[in-house]
């Protein structure tokens, strides 16, 4: 990180809008902080600045543990609202199985829909893009090796350069398409928190897992992946759904450390959200004699700094009723 020249993306707010009270009232109060987040300068959600929209759901731990089925209607019934057709808008999640387990992917008589809206996995062959990947050294896990092998058993060289990518969910932003992203949390040893920067990234890339079980690179890859300017110029809004978090033993779904705050934020920045949520992991963390995830130590939020992400100190917090 001390060799990347640090330059700021663009002048976009990094407010958070907050309701506090939201009781399963999904439409209503998203309708409330949307229209909040466009008064103070946010992106007024049309199909003319935005002419399509792809809605990058977490269902990574479904169906114990992901985005609301209500949480996505309300916001496809407030993009149509808007004069968004169906074929403008599609749900984006990396694996396909998840998506099934979710409930966001029809296996029956139409196949990969949700409703009248297509849904998208890593197994269609527009998720990603050969030309855009992620670059590092990082080995990848014994599971990826052996995938490599069998793809290339007769192409050492292939294999070495295939360990070291990561290709980037090209489905979310190339060509007409920005995205909108709705998450869940959930504790992490080495983020600090799952949430809306990691569904982005590691929630949406290949090659992911040798990432996550590392101090540095993991926050590393979320944020270096989040700063590349094709990617995060096509942000519209984060969501981040605090009704059900996991406060412990991240990584893996453990129902054990649910909690519930009848709470739903929503940021340009998803950096902002997850520094957000963090103020609700503390209480119930320390309750339950957990070691506390300090924002002010963790490097996700200083290497989001260094890359000109957001500045986490100079948050506002906007309360919407």
């Amino acid at each position: 990180m001390g060799n990347v020249k640090v330059i700021s993306k663009d002048n976009r707010s990094d407010d958070v809008f907050r309701a506090q009270r939201v009781n399963g009232k999904y439409f209503y109060y998203l309708n409330k902080l949307i229209l909040q987040a466009e008064k103070k300068s946010g992106p007024f959600l049309s199909p003319s600045q935005f002419p399509h929209i792809a809605i990058k759901v977490k269902t990574a731990h479904a169906p114990g543990h992901q985005v609301s089925a209500d949480l996505l209607d309300a916001l496809l019934s407030f993009l149509s609202g808007r004069g968004f057709r169906s074929d403008q808008i599609m749900i984006v999640d990396r694996d396909e199985k998840t998506l099934i387990r979710g409930g966001f992917y029809s296996t029956g008589e139409k196949i990969g829909f949700y409703g009248k809206y297509r849904t998208f996995s890593s197994s269609s062959d527009t998720y990603y893009d050969p030309e855009w990947f992620h670059d590092s050294p990082m080995p990848p896990t014994i599971h990826d090796r052996s995938r490599f092998f069998l793809e290339y058993p007769n192409d050492r060289i292939k294999r070495l350069e295939e360990e070291r990518k990561s290709y980037l969910p090209a489905i979310l932003f190339l060509k007409d398409v920005f995205w909108i992203n709705l998450s869940v949390a959930t504790d992490h040893v080495n983020l600090g928190i799952d949430g809306a920067a990691s569904n982005m990234t590691t929630g949406a890339i290949s090659n992911h897992q040798r990432f996550l079980k590392k101090t540095t690179l993991a926050p590393a890859a979320v944020t270096e992946i989040l700063a590349i300017p094709e990617f995060w110029e096509k942000r519209v809004y984060s969501i981040l759904d605090m009704s059900q978090y996991q406060f412990a033993n991240g990584g893996q779904f453990d129902a054990e450390f649910l909690d519930s705050d009848p709470s739903l934020l929503l940021s340009e920045n998803p950096i902002s959200l997850d520094y957000t949520a963090l103020s609700i992991f503390k209480n119930i963390r320390k309750k339950n004699g957990f070691i506390e995830r300090d924002e002010s130590t963790l490097l996700l939020f200083k290497y989001a700094k260094e890359l000109g992400l957001g500045e986490m100190n100079k948050i506002r917090v906007f309360d919407v009723y």
